[in-house]
């Protein structure tokens, strides 16, 4: 009898290149606890971020440092050397001083959803339709958002690790279940 070659859309081809069940089940099950732990600890979890937020603004300040002596205009230059001490100054600061941290995160979440807002607004006014009603509604409600978690900081960290903690543990879940399929779709 003679064997067919495997091509690339032939099912032995497919099963034998899926993801690995079991690499796919570490994923969800690390996501899992990552999920749990953040939910437990949420203190130790926005100290992480603070971190986190405080090393991101130190190497984008090096960065822009950096690219104050790539080729280019005198005043582009200047305001990126500008930029880039202003940004490298604040990282040390909020590596230095973690509530600092939280307060920048707490501020980059609120202005986020406010510009957000008021872009969407903007778009909404200059749309027709359905779109329009939409847009503004959309805008109008992050924009209110972006003002509530600007003057109540506090509610918009909550906010970050909750979301965190449930979306990692359902990806996580919804992982180790993809983890079983493919195992089922290798050894059937």
């Amino acid at each position: 009898m003679t064997e067919i070659p495997a091509t690339w859309d032939s099912p032995v081809v497919e099963r034998d290149s899926l993801f690995p069940w079991w690499l796919s089940l570490t994923i969800g099950i690390v996501s899992v606890l990552l999920g749990i732990a953040v939910l437990i600890w949420p203190g130790l979890s926005l100290g992480v971020l603070a971190v986190l937020v405080g090393c991101w603004l130190l190497l984008s300040g090096i960065a822009r440092i950096i690219g104050a002596f790539l080729p280019g205009g005198v005043g582009q230059r200047v305001l990126s050397a500008v930029v880039g001490v202003v940004l490298v100054i604040a990282g040390m600061i909020c590596l230095r001083n973690l509530v600092t941290g939280l307060a920048v995160l707490a501020l980059m979440i609120a202005f986020t959803w406010l510009f957000g807002g008021i872009a969407a607004l903007v778009m909404g006014f200059q749309a027709n339709g359905g779109t329009r009603v939409a847009l503004i509604i959309l805008g109008a409600l992050s924009a209110l958002l972006g003002l509530l978690f600007l003057f109540v900081p506090g509610l918009s960290l909550a906010g970050l690790i909750l979301l965190t903690g449930i979306s990692a543990v359902v990806v996580g879940a919804a992982e180790v279940v993809v983890a079983f399929q493919i195992r089922r779709a290798t050894h059937a």
